[in-house]
């Protein structure tokens, strides 16, 4: 979880919200925060480790976090300990 420790040393909050879980698959909500700025995206994720149907990078922002470039896919790979996400 390096890139998402580096992240978090700059000042911001980082959580990952699992939801919407069936025999298909559940749904990410990625929200990363500092202060009262975020970037938030969503990820329909597979039951089938490392895969996503759709993805949807900058759903929701506010202010500063509207303007943020850091690697989506990255954090929620290191979240579940993949090298990488692929697209179903």
């Amino acid at each position: 979880m390096k890139y998402t420790e580096e992240l978090k040393e700059s000042g911001l909050t980082i959580e990952i919200i699992k939801t919407n879980e069936d025999e298909q698959g559940y749904d990410l909500l990625l929200k990363v925060i500092k202060g009262d700025n975020y970037h938030e995206s969503f990820y329909s994720m597979s039951n089938t480790k490392g895969y996503y149907f759709t993805k949807d990078i900058g759903t929701d922002c506010k202010n500063e976090g509207c303007e943020w470039n850091f690697d989506d896919d990255k954090i929620i790979s290191e979240y579940l300990n993949i090298e990488s996400l692929k697209e179903i």
